[in-house]
Parts: C-alpha cells; structure tokens; sequence
C-alpha cells in the first residue's frame, strides 16, 4: 500500500542550473526557442541585413565626418585666391582644381558641404516641428481644429513647392538664414499630413481608449501613448526630407536665391561653374554635382532601409 501510494507522487521538480557570469559554459541555460528578442535588437539587425541602406549610413557619416574635420584635411582656405591658378585641373597641389578666380575647388566643396549638410538638418528641424505639432493636433483633436489646419495645407500643397521658395526668398535678404526660414516654412505641409494620418490611426487603438477611460488627459495621452508609438514614422519621414531638404538649398542657391557668393553651398558652385563648362573646366561642376547626387541618394537610401526595418511587412524583402 505504501509503495503504490509512492508510486501515486508526482515526480521530484528537476532543478536546472542557473547561468552566472562565472558559470561554466556547459551548465548554462540556452534561451527557449520561443523568446523574442528585444524589438529594437530585431530592428537593428534588419537595418543592417540592408547592405544599401549601411551603404547610404556610411557615404552620410563619411560626407558629415569630413565637413567637421574641414580645417585639418584642407591646406587651402576656401577664400584663398591663388595668382596664377585660374581654371587648373585637378592636379596634386590642387586635387579637385582650381576656379575662374583662382580658388581651391577642394576646399569650396568641403566647405559648401558644411553649408549645405547644416541648412538640410535645420531646415528639416523647423519642418518636423510644425508637422508634428499641426498634424497631430489636426489628428488627435478633430472636427474644426483638423478643418481649419488640413485647408490651409490643402493651400500651401496646391502650390509648387519650388515656386512658393522662390517667391519667399525673393521677398527677403538672401542668405543661410532666410534658405533655412523659407525651406522649412514652406515645406512642413507634406509631414504634417503624414503624421495626422499615423495620428488618427493610433487613436483609435485599445491603449488609448484605456487611457482616456482611466482620466489620462489629452496632453499625457498625446505625449506617453500616440508619440512614442508614431516615432518610427517619424524617424523615416526626418531621413527622406534630409535630401529634399539639401536639394531644395541646392536649387535656391544655383538660382542666386540662397547662399550668396563668396560662401560656398554645393549649389551656387554649380552656378558659379556652369560659365566656365564651355571653356573646359568640367571639375567645376562635376565635384559639386556629384556630391549633391550621393547625399540625396546616402539619405534616400538609408530612409527606406529605416522604414523597412521599423515596418515588419518588409522585413526580408
């Protein structure tokens, strides 16, 4: 009786060694099959499975890490006119050349990536805040905040964005500032209406009806539960409008309506070049071109390697 009562006893719990930085490999516990790994490991390694959005990252870095070290790697001063060096080709004195009064072609592009990478990301800066705080008010609050708001981008987006630039900054002193002021004034329409899309979206969701029936109030529910959730889109919508950004103070620029010379901007060197490409001197506007089409391509790419990374219907594509 004794023995089939024994034999009635569940099992003795089977005790499993528990890893410690001093354990020894072998008695280890393995991670379950099951166990997700963090959301943010699974969207850096789908980042990096990108072999042309890592590409993009490092022409960025690369571009970026060079307009820093500008007064180190250049043995020229942008302004330095060199007599006798009018129109040189790229040579080892000069490794880009020389323009039509005499200045170091390497040294102007180092420079006017400086401008250029500056005017993208405050420009970008200015359009994100007022996308962001517009289209989500429109999103979140409805009814004749959202009519009142999405009319007036209804407006501004019936305008070629191109043309309102060129009419804002004709209006005002030319300059780094204004390009800046007017690029993001004119552009934010496009991001405000992605983020109220995204907005009204999450707002439907579970979590934030829970939260305003819990007496959470419009500004934490906006800043705790819609924000964090929408800034993935937002994070990719900042990287695309980093190239449109740095080709729109090209296009001011090549037109006389942005950075003035003798501060150089990617752009007006073209400008500046276009005269001299009938003489010959194609290094004055192949250099600056080339660098305006890698960034704008670097930003491009790494803007749709992010959103393929935070978006999982395209991981693995």
């Amino acid at each position: 009786m004794v023995e089939a009562n024994a034999d009635l006893q569940p099992p003795p719990r089977q005790r499993t060694a528990i890893a410690t930085p001093d354990a020894p490999r072998s008695t280890r516990v393995p991670l379950e099959a099951g166990a997700a790994e963090p959301r943010r490991l699974v969207i850096f390694r789908s980042f990096l499975q990108n072999k042309l959005a890592v590409a993009g990252l490092v022409i960025i870095v690369l571009f970026y890490l060079t307009a820093l070290g500008a007064p180190l790697i250049s043995r020229y001063a942008y302004d330095a006119i060199q007599p006798g060096m009018r129109d040189t080709p790229p040579s080892a004195a000069h490794w880009l050349g020389t323009d039509r009064s005499g200045r170091d072609v390497y040294a102007r592009l180092i420079k006017g990536g400086q401008v250029s990478l500056a005017a993208g990301f405050a420009a970008v800066a200015i359009i994100m805040t007022i996308g962001i705080a517009l289209g989500s008010a429109a999103g979140f609050f409805g009814g004749w905040v959202d009519a009142a708001i999405m009319r007036v981008t209804d407006i501004l987006l019936a305008v070629p964005l191109i043309l309102l630039l060129i009419t804002a900054a004709a209006l005002f002193s030319p300059g780094l500032g204004t390009t800046i002021v007017v690029i993001g004034l004119s552009a934010w329409p496009g991001a405000a209406r992605l983020i109220r899309g995204q907005t009204l979206a999450l707002k439907g969701q579970e979590f934030v009806t829970a939260a305003r029936a819990a007496g959470a109030t419009p500004a934490r529910i906006m800043t705790r539960h819609i924000f964090p959730n929408a800034l993935a889109i937002i994070i990719v919508e900042a990287t695309l409008w980093l190239s449109y950004a740095i080709l729109l103070e090209a296009s001011l620029s090549y037109l006389g309506l942005g950075v003035q010379i003798p501060t150089p901007s990617w752009g007006n060197m073209l400008q500046d070049g276009q005269h001299e490409l009938l003489f010959g001197a194609w290094w004055l506007t192949l250099f600056p071109g080339l660098a305006i089409f890698l960034t704008v391509l670097a930003f491009n790419l790494m803007g749709d390697g992010l959103r393929d990374a935070f978006d999982p219907r395209h991981r693995g594509r």
